[in-house]
């Protein structure tokens, strides 16, 4: 290695992955994410545009006369969804490059850029898989609505949240999900520890210093996530396009006001707190179908582990079938088959929910192959940070969630889990 150019850097990193990033390693061991197709046509600056129609034609009558008066067109509406880009970095230090220098060195400064990258790569699948569950307004979970952060300990609402945090991560919180990010000293705070078994964050200081006013129920943010009182950042999620309620669909989405008929344009819905967890899916199926009508098509289950851990235990003396179905990626993703419905199970389905998708009604859309090294287009993936002495490089993906058939979508509200 004969300086410490980018170019260097680039050549080195093509010793490591010649023919780009292998998309496995993006979704390996992300069940929703692998699950979902990939369409890569997303390269318009308008953004990638689809019909639903919601309504047949009403020019039917046992009269003739009435049926040619009361013909009319379809009824459809056209979703323009847009691009969103998403970022992980990766930064090596000036000193291990030097080090390279030395000639036989080289192979230490590759293997630590191959941790590097993948760690950058798993990084972008991960936060995919997440936001796939999620919505535009970016939370990751709310603080405990009965233990407010104190000292340097943030508890979570649900017992599963801790899942969606890791050690490093930087938090902002707000009091709504859209609403200003809360200030402070400097206004965001660094993890340090999580623990799962609360479930709770350890945070470098004292939280309510760090960011004043964060209270019971607030929203916690990846910090940059956040809508901040503007608009949308992150990807548009099953939250967005199957939302677990309709009240808010009369208000734009994706230049569609879906009121006009709920199930078919942001999906169907059942709430089925207070019903058995061994009968809950039945029922909401044959509500899915009564809803939508002919247009319901049975699919996947989305579920959490500890949801699923109740279906289990309930139905304990049936039988639960494991299974694997194989996607487009090469990779084999576990399945269990119930009453002839099959489930995913996925630690980032949010808990206490279920998510229907039908094969096909549910992609991720980008721009090409993605996701890319930002810099690419000009040949290097790395830049030198003069003032920092360290290496830096841009993973990216430009595209978003989209719903082709949101008629094909289910939320089901599961009863709570006790442990």
């Amino acid at each position: 290695m004969a300086s410490t150019t980018t170019t260097d850097v680039a050549y080195l990193s093509k010793q490591i992955y010649p023919n780009g990033m292998d998309p496995r390693q993006l979704v390996r061991d992300k069940p929703a994410l692998a699950n979902t197709p990939h369409k890569k046509n997303f390269s318009s600056s308008e953004g990638i545009v689809f019909p639903a129609q919601y309504s047949n034609p009403q020019g039917a009558s046992a009269a003739v006369a009435t049926a040619a008066t009361n013909a009319s067109a379809q009824q459809g509406k056209k979703f323009i969804v847009t691009q969103q880009s998403y970022y992980t970095n990766i930064n090596v230090k000036g000193l291990v490059v030097r080090n390279a220098l030395k000639g036989d060195a080289d192979s230490y400064f590759m293997d630590q850029l191959k941790v590097e990258t993948d760690g950058a790569q798993e990084t972008m699948g991960v936060e995919l898989n997440r936001q796939l569950f999620g919505s535009q307004a970016g939370y990751r979970a709310r603080c405990s609505s009965t233990t407010a952060p104190t000292g340097s300990t943030i508890t979570l609402e649900n017992v599963s949240d801790a899942a969606f945090f890791e050690p490093g991560m930087v938090l902002v919180a707000a009091a709504t999900a859209t609403g200003a990010i809360r200030s402070g000293t400097p206004g965001y705070a660094t993890i340090t520890a999580v623990d799962e078994s609360v479930p709770s964050l350890t945070v470098s200081g004292t939280i309510t210093t760090l960011i004043t006013g964060i209270t019971t129920n607030d929203y916690l943010f990846r910090q940059g996530d956040a809508q901040n009182g503007g608009s949308a950042v992150v990807n548009a999620g099953l939250e967005d396009w199957n939302p677990a309620a309709t009240s808010g669909l009369g208000t734009t989405f994706m230049n569609v006001v879906r009121s006009a008929y709920p199930a078919r344009l942001a999906g169907a819905r059942y709430s089925g707190t207070n019903d058995p967890i061994q009968t809950v899916f039945i029922k909401a199926f044959q509500n899915f179908r009564m809803q939508v009508g002919p247009g319901w098509k049975d699919g996947d289950i989305y579920i959490n582990p500890l949801n699923m851990s109740q279906l289990m235990s309930a139905v304990e003396g049936a039988r639960i079938v494991p299974g694997e179905k194989a996607t487009s990626y090469n990779i084999s993703i576990p399945t269990f088959k119930y009453q002839n419905l099959t489930f995913i199970v996925d630690a980032l389905c949010p808990i206490n929910v279920a998510k229907v998708v039908a094969p096909g009604a549910f992609v991720r859309a980008s721009c090409g192959d993605q996701p890319v090294w930002n810099a690419e287009v000009d040949g290097t993936e790395f830049f030198l940070d003069r003032t920092t002495d360290t290496f830096y490089g841009s993973l990216v993906h430009d595209g978003n969630f989209a719903a082709l058939k949101p008629n094909q979508l289910g939320h089901i509200a599961l009863p709570v889990y006790t442990a």
